[in-house]
C-alpha cells in the first residue's frame, strides 16, 4: 500500500481580486510565508511524506502547475488535469481512479494548494495522522482544526467519541519516525456530521459548545474505498469515470476529455464524505488561514510578522502616512498612497483598482459575479 499525496489546485480564488484572476489564480500568487506561491509552498511541505505528490488542476492551469512542480524538483508528469473545471468530487474521484488504476491498494490524501499555514511540521503530522487513520479504518478519514472565533465563511464538523490512539496504522513507509510519532499522538473522533458556513449565531454555539472543528478539507481514504463510495453515492459518475481513465490509459484524450465535460459540477463533500458511516477526524492545532479573502491575508500576514508596527501590510510601491491595519498592495506601475486609513484594503493592478474596508472584503465576490453579470471578462 502506498501513500499518494494530492495537492488540489483548482479555482480562480475571486475573493482576491484583482490581483488573483483566471488566467492566474490564487494557489499561483506569492502568498506563503517568505514570498512563494501558496501551490509550491504546499507542495514542499507534503514532498517525502509518502510515495508519491501529484498536483490534481484544471488544463487551462496544467503549464503554470508544472513548472511550479519543477521548481520543487517533481516532473512535469505529477500533473493530473481535468479537461475542464468540475468541482472537488469529479477531479478527487478522476485522480484517484487514476492512481488506482496502477495501484489498486493505494492509500491517498488529499491537500488544498491555497492554503496558508504557519508551522509546516505540525501540518504534516496531521495530514500523516488522517491517512493513517484511513489506514486503520479502512475508510475516510479528514482534518479539523479548534475554531477560534465563529467564523460564518468557513464549513465545520461535529465530533463524536474519540478512538483510541494504540489503532493508529503508520501508513508510510519513508515519512520520519518522529514525525510518526507526532502523527500517532494527535487526537481523533468519530465523525457526527458535516455542517456548511453557518449563520454567525450557529457558528457561536459551535464554538462555545467546543464539539466543531473547522472543515479544511484535508482528506485521506484507501482509494478502492473512496471509489466504492462514489459508486454508492452517484453510479453514473463512478461508471463515466471509470470510462474517462481507460481512454486516458489508451491515449484517447479526445474521448476522455467528452467524457469528463458532461458530469455535474459538484464538491467532494456533499457527493461522499457527508454521505459516508466512517470517517475519523483527526484535531489539529496549527495556525491556518483559507485566504478566503483580503481580510484572512491581512491576519495572516499580521500573524507572521508581515506588517509594520502599526499592523499595515505593504506590498510593492506603496507609502502609508498614519495609516493603520490596512493592506497596500501596488503591482500598477505606480507609487500607492494611503493616508489616515484604518482597516482599508488597497488593491492597484495594471487592469483595475480595488479600495474597500476589510471588514466588507467578502463582497469582493459579489463584485467579480457583477463584472461576470456584466461580461467584463477582460478583467476576470
Amino acid at each position: 500500500m502506498g501513500l499518494h499525496v494530492l495537492v488540489l489546485a483548482g479555482g480562480s480564488g475571486t475573493r482576491l481580486w484583482p490581483l488573483s484572476r483566471g488566467a492566474l489564480p490564487k494557489h499561483l500568487l506569492p502568498l506563503a510565508p517568505g514570498g512563494q506561491t501558496l501551490l509550491r509552498a504546499t507542495v514542499e511541505r507534503v514532498l517525502g511524506l509518502g510515495d508519491s505528490v501529484s498536483v490534481v488542476t484544471a488544463a487551462s492551469q496544467a503549464e503554470l502547475c508544472r513548472a511550479e512542480l519543477t521548481a520543487a524538483g517533481l516532473g512535469s508528469d505529477a500533473v493530473i488535469a481535468e479537461p475542464v473545471a468540475r468541482g472537488t468530487g469529479p477531479a478527487l474521484g478522476l485522480a484517484v481512479a487514476w492512481i488506482a488504476h496502477s495501484d489498486p491498494d493505494a492509500l491517498i490524501a488529499s491537500v488544498h494548494a491555497d492554503h496558508r499555514v504557519a508551522d509546516a511540521e505540525a501540518y504534516r503530522a496531521s495530514v500523516l495522522a488522517s491517512a493513517g487513520w484511513a489506514a486503520a479504518t479502512r475508510g475516510l478519514a479528514t482534518v479539523g482544526i479548534t475554531p477560534t472565533a465563529p467564523a460564518t465563511g468557513l464549513g465545520y464538523i461535529e465530533i463524536a467519541n474519540p478512538v483510541p490512539a494504540a489503532s493508529w496504522r503508520s501508513p508510510s513507509a519513508v515519512a520520519p519516525a518522529s514525525l510518526q510519532e507526532e502523527a500517532r499522538s494527535l487526537p481523533a473522533f468519530a465523525a457526527a456530521g458535516f455542517a456548511e458556513k453557518p449563520s454567525a449565531e450557529v457558528a457561536e454555539g459551535y464554538v462555545a459548545g467546543g464539539r466543531h472543528l473547522w472543515n479544511l478539507g484535508l482528506f485521506a481514504w484507501p482509494a478502492s474505498f473512496f471509489l466504492d463510495e462514489l459508486r454508492r453515492a452517484d453510479a453514473a459518475m463512478a461508471a463515466a469515470i471509470d470510462g474517462i481513465v481507460a481512454a486516458r490509459a489508451e491515449g484517447d484524450e479526445a474521448t476522455a476529455a467528452q467524457a469528463y465535460a458532461a458530469l455535474k459540477t459538484v464538491a467532494v463533500e456533499p457527493l461522499v464524505l457527508e454521505r459516508t458511516s466512517r470517517l475519523t477526524v483527526v484535531q489539529a492545532g496549527f495556525a491556518w488561514s483559507d485566504v478566503g479573502s483580503w481580510s484572512d491575508l491581512h491576519e495572516a500576514r499580521v500573524e507572521s510578522g508581515e506588517s509594520d508596527a502599526d499592523g499595515n501590510v505593504i506590498d510593492g510601491d506603496a507609502i502609508v502616512l498614519g495609516a493603520r491595519d490596512s493592506t497596500v498592495v501596488s503591482r500598477g506601475g505606480r507609487l500607492v498612497a494611503v493616508v489616515g486609513t484604518e482597516g482599508l484594503v488597497v488593491v492597484d493592478t495594471p487592469e483595475a483598482l480595488l479600495v474597500v474596508p476589510a471588514a466588507e472584503s467578502q463582497r469582493v465576490k459579489d463584485l467579480v459575479e457583477r463584472l461576470r453579470a456584466e461580461g467584463r471578462q477582460d478583467l476576470l
